[in-house]
């Protein structure tokens, strides 16, 4: 039996020329999906902070702003789409390559030196790795083991003490004192220098911190009294003898300029690279699938559904891959991520060759029409709403993850911090598969029934319940379920966008007006990036998600009131024909030929 005839006996209707752009969407998304997903994590465990990776990522976006209406405008003036699209999903498999040995910057491995009745050293539990605040790093360890430890500390002021001795007898904070008056550069001076000796057997775990008792302490080879008349407290750069002491010890984010690093420089100029070709890839799908649905834009979701699929598949079973390859490593191997990218890339670059492009012709006043879309209060009041719909879409995806690897250090939850990829992943998968699957098959139908301007209100409340759940919870597994929202806050919204955008496009400038789409969209991104980056480190991620669902619920509410008051205009073809501006605009008396 043939494949046509089995289709024609159960009715099935299939469009063959659709096919490639299918594969097209699950290969690409396939591939940048769980690098986007898994980004932030891995920003965190190269060493940046929060603040870092979000003023980065609003960098990202500011090239990405740049690049996504160019990259339009130069396929509608001089029809090389097919070429441009081909570079740049090459060279995101090629950038994906280099990212594998993209280098940590250097992490200082410190601890706190205290001393009263007797020496300790204590590694504060917000200092540490984030997987290691569990005295399981120790059960592999030999409890009696003698370990030795070389210590150079900051120079400490002790309280107003002078040198006193008792029967002749001088105990550690006298000789702190003596060697720190006469040392002014204790970093560059060999007698800062301390060593000493312990067992993890003395150790013991006050609130999720490390406290090692002392068993010698020697200063300049002279060994001192493990006791202070004077009370002390400095930190110090530790380097021990054993290496999950040293792991423990390690601060997990850099706290100095990162400017200054060459590490940091690698990182940005290859995440640069690898986000403008996203973009630009992006930029120009969108399009070529829009040309090949011709006059049924409606069934654009049922397209960008394939990128949900393979953006939920390789989420799950990537995440699943680093749990598996960091089994019983200190830090996850992000590895996978990279090297399905380069293998998903070599398997789309045959597909784009299937595509059959459709290359813009060359309109006169094209760009009279596209200025005088920019007149009209209901395409402005389009775009501040694409603004904020992406805006709030830029904190999900940036600071999600690295809320739910929060949550599980707030429980302290071992096996749910082995197995956190795995978690975000089947998060991801339930974005895509249990909310964004649905939602673009059911979107032409939704926005038939209840109109582009409606729709747009309710992308903005489902999110505002969304980011607010996000608050109420304490077991990050949770989160799964909620993704089940992401239908209608981002692939609903997705669908009124591309559908609104194709409807009010002049004709052959549609690559034109989603490029300045994806401008906003951009703007968007840079200011969630560098505001959620903000919000996140001063107050946490409870305070900021609760933050953002409310302005996202105030918006919705504007976004009511200005579709009540006439701020906004349906575009009531319901055949999604994409018409001439002259027959868009009869109604505001404005032709703009």
């Amino acid at each position: 039996l043939s494949l046509n005839y089995i289709l024609k006996m159960f009715n099935i209707h299939f469009n063959r020329k659709l096919i490639p752009i299918k594969l097209n969407y699950f290969f690409l998304f396939g591939c940048i999906g769980p690098i986007i997903g898994f980004l932030p994590t891995i920003a965190k465990q190269l060493g940046y902070s929060v603040t870092t990776y979000g003023i980065t990522m609003t960098f990202m976006s500011i090239i990405s702003m740049v690049l996504s209406p160019a990259a339009g405008i130069i396929v509608d003036r001089f029809r090389v789409k097919k070429k441009l699209f081909f570079i740049v999903i090459l060279l995101i498999g090629v950038i994906s390559f280099f990212f594998i040995f993209v280098p940590k910057v250097p992490l200082e491995v410190g601890v706190e030196m205290k001393c009263d009745s007797e020496i300790i050293l204590i590694v504060r539990a917000d200092n540490v790795q984030q997987n290691t605040h569990d005295t399981s790093i120790f059960n592999n360890e030999k409890k009696d083991e003698l370990i030795t430890c070389k210590l150079i500390c900051q120079n400490t002021k002790l309280c107003d003490h002078q040198v006193n001795k008792l029967n002749n007898q001088s105990d550690f904070s006298d000789y702190w004192m003596t060697t720190t008056q006469n040392i002014k550069n204790i970093n560059e001076n060999d007698h800062n220098r301390i060593d000493v000796t312990l067992k993890l057997k003395d150790m013991e775990q006050i609130e999720s911190s490390y406290v090692f008792h002392l068993l010698s302490i020697e200063i300049n080879g002279t060994e001192i009294p493990l006791t202070c008349k004077c009370h002390l407290k400095t930190f110090c750069h530790i380097t021990c003898s054993n290496e999950a002491i040293m792991h423990a010890a390690t601060i997990p984010t850099y706290r100095g300029n990162v400017l200054n690093l060459y590490q940091f420089w690698i990182f940005f100029f290859i995440l640069s690279t690898i986000s403008a070709c996203m973009v630009t890839a992006t930029t120009l799908q969108n399009p070529i699938c829009l040309d090949l649905l011709e006059d049924k834009p409606e069934d654009f979701g049922k397209q960008k559904c394939w990128a949900s699929i393979g953006w939920g598949i390789f989420s799950i079973f990537i995440g699943w891959l680093v749990d598996w390859f960091s089994v019983n490593k200190n830090e996850k191997e992000y590895s996978p991520v990279f090297y399905s990218c380069i293998l998903l890339t070599i398997c789309n670059l045959f597909v784009i060759y299937k595509i059959k492009m459709v290359e813009t012709k060359k309109s006169e006043g094209k760009w009279k029409n596209v200025y005088g879309l920019f007149t009209k209060h209901y395409v402005i009041a389009f775009y501040v709403w694409s603004i904020f719909d992406n805006f709030f879409h830029t904190i999900v995806t940036h600071f999600l993850f690295w809320y739910m690897e929060d949550l599980v250090l707030v429980n302290n939850d071992h096996k749910q911090r082995a197995w956190i990829k795995t978690l975000q992943g089947l998060a991801q998968g339930v974005q895509c598969f249990g909310g964004e699957i649905p939602f673009y098959f059911w979107s032409g139908w939704i926005i038939r029934k209840m109109g582009h301007i409606n729709c747009m209100a309710l992308v903005l409340g489902s999110m505002a319940i969304r980011m607010y759940l996000y608050t109420v919870i304490w077991n990050p597994a949770w989160i799964i379920a909620i993704e089940l929202l992401n239908g209608i806050s981002y692939a609903l919204g997705q669908s009124v966008k591309m559908s609104y955008a194709k409807i009010m496009s002049p004709k052959d400038a549609t690559n034109t007006i989603i490029g300045i789409i994806v401008f906003f969209d951009c703007i968007a991104e840079s200011l969630g990036s560098l505001l959620g980056s903000y919000l996140f480190d001063s107050y946490g991620g409870v305070w900021s998600f609760r933050f953002f669902a409310y302005s996202s619920a105030f918006m919705c509410f504007l976004n009511i009131l200005s579709n009540r008051f006439g701020l906004t205009k349906e575009l009531t073809n319901f055949n999604f024909v994409t018409v001439s501006m002259i027959e868009n605009n009869k109604d505001d008396d404005d032709e703009l030929h």
